[in-house]
């Protein structure tokens, strides 16, 4: 694939699904995976849900990224209002953010398997959406340091949300800095 189908993918994929919408984003080249019992965990104490809602909605999201035709935020905003005990604007809140973090997990699975040296990564808002100050903090964090190593993010993640109400630094190792949040993992590469 050249760099050009690989940076118009990596924008694509993201406005796809960037109004929370019925656009079908479709797994590609991510291994979307979920790990239905630690993500369960992490859904219970950050929505603070009964474990059966918190697994029951890990499941669903698990089904929903694994699907070999893609996915479609809004079918799984959906079937969490009809199946598990949330509103419609508490499942949409749950969805793009636990989404995103699958997606972004997915991405540093994928550049360290693409990589023999230590991956550098950036931190962007690829759909323009995103003006949290928690994001506004790691980016800055970021073009002050330079490309970081996915670990060093997730250092900067837990730092900028613990300065804002409303971050979320227990979520840092899931990539999650606050709700909703719509920042993409970059690869960084460096020209010679």
């Amino acid at each position: 694939m050249g760099l050009l189908n690989w940076f118009t993918g990596l924008f694509e994929a993201d406005e796809a699904s960037g109004d929370g919408g019925g656009a079908a984003d479709a797994p590609a080249e991510l291994d979307l995976q979920v790990d239905v019992e630690r993500r369960a965990g992490a859904i219970m104490e950050h929505y603070e849900l009964a474990s059966e809602d918190a697994r029951r909605i890990a499941e669903i999201l698990d089904a929903a990224v694994s699907r070999e035709d893609g996915y479609a935020r809004t079918m799984i905003v959906d079937q969490l209002v009809r199946e598990v005990d949330v509103d419609e604007d508490r499942a949409r809140t749950i969805v793009d953010t636990e989404v995103g973090s699958i997606r972004n997990l997915a991405r540093v699975r994928k550049f360290t398997a693409q990589s023999d040296d230590e991956v550098s990564v950036r931190w962007v808002d690829s759909v323009g959406r995103d003006d949290s100050p928690v994001c506004a903090d790691v980016r800055s964090a970021i073009d002050a340091e330079g490309p970081v190593t996915p670990d060093r993010l997730r250092e900067l993640i837990r730092e900028a949300a613990s300065d804002h109400d409303g971050g979320t630094p227990e979520r840092a190792e899931d990539l999650i800095p606050h709700e909703s949040c719509r920042h993409t993992v970059v690869r960084h590469f460096e020209t010679s």
